[in-house]
Parts: structure tokens; sequence; C-alpha cells
């Protein structure tokens, strides 16, 4: 299985995302053990004398995971960028649930993650400005604080420019936030 056969596979678009999330997180996972080169053995006469050579994942495997995803989301070019603010709209209309606060940033943090490996930025932004106006308007946000981080987070983070966003202060259901 590749990001674009995860991608392609337009019968299951509303998992796309999930399955994304779960193959990176598995190759996270094996990159730092599987790809990984030895460096530093403890110096002679340290209590760490004796140990194992500390690895470090191997930075052209990492580079070509990168590449692997970018590549990978070019197959349907617009769909990823559109499946992520999708997802994320779920996300936020579910709420946390019995995740603690920590754990739910967690899973937002990860969505926006895949983010970075799209072209279509600009999908990515009128999907999720849509789904954010529509969960404020209808008052359909599990949390106005995680709304708060959400938007706090995509404009510090340079995930999406906000600048083409309406007012947030011109609506009363908006300017809760």
């Amino acid at each position: 299985m590749t990001v674009q056969d995860i991608v392609n596979d337009a019968g299951r678009d509303d998992e796309m995302v999930q399955r994304l999330l779960e193959f990176k997180a598995f190759a996270d996972s094996t990159l730092p053990t599987a790809f990984a080169d030895e460096v530093e053995v403890p110096p002679v006469g340290t209590s760490e004398q004796g140990a194992a050579p500390r690895k470090r994942p191997n930075k052209d495997f990492g580079y070509a995971l990168i590449d692997a995803f970018q590549t990978g989301f070019k197959a349907r070019r617009n769909k990823p960028a559109e499946m992520i603010a999708k997802y994320v709209d779920r996300t936020m209309r579910k709420g946390q649930k019995d995740a603690s606060d920590a754990d739910f940033m967690a899973v937002l943090d990860s969505a926006l993650g895949l983010y970075r490996f799209t072209n279509d930025k600009d999908v990515f932004r009128t999907f999720y400005h849509r789904a954010l106006a529509k969960r404020l308007l209808l008052e359909r946000s599990a949390s106005d604080d995680f709304e708060k981080a959400m938007l706090k987070k995509l404009k510090e983070g340079k995930f999406v420019s906000l600048s083409h966003a309406p007012e947030l202060g011109t609506d009363s259901a908006l300017r809760r936030l």
C-alpha cells in the first residue's frame, strides 16, 4: 500500500485522511528503527560506557518519505486537501468525547501535518473556511475553545492565510470566538 493507492481509492474517500494518518504514523514509527544510522558511541570513562550506540533516523529516508507523500497527494490534485478540511470539520463537530485536551489537539495536529504535503492550499482554505462558518453559524462546534485554538494554530503556523476569511467579529454567532 502506498500514499498514492490511498489517495486514488475513490470508493473510500471518507476514510482517506484516517488511512493516511495511520500510514504516516506507521512510517514515522518505522523510520527511526528500520532506517537508522548509528552515531555517537558513548565516550570511554562515562557512566554510559559499554552502552549501545545511539541511533538517528537516516535523513535520506526521511526525505524520501516526505517526497512519497507529496507525490501521492498529486495523484488526485484537489481531493486530499478537500478531505483534510472535511476531516478537521468532522472532528471539530464531534468534539473530544473521552479524549483529553492534549490527545484531541494531537489528532487535529496530525491532520494539519498532512496539509503540508498538498500543493492545493487554496482548496483546503476554501473548504475549511466554509465549514468553519457553517459550524459557527449553526452552533455545531463542540468547543469554542478548540475553535479558537485551531484558528490560532492555522494563523501562527502559516498553514492557512486567514486574510481572505470573512471578518470574524461581524456576526453575533461568530463574535463568540
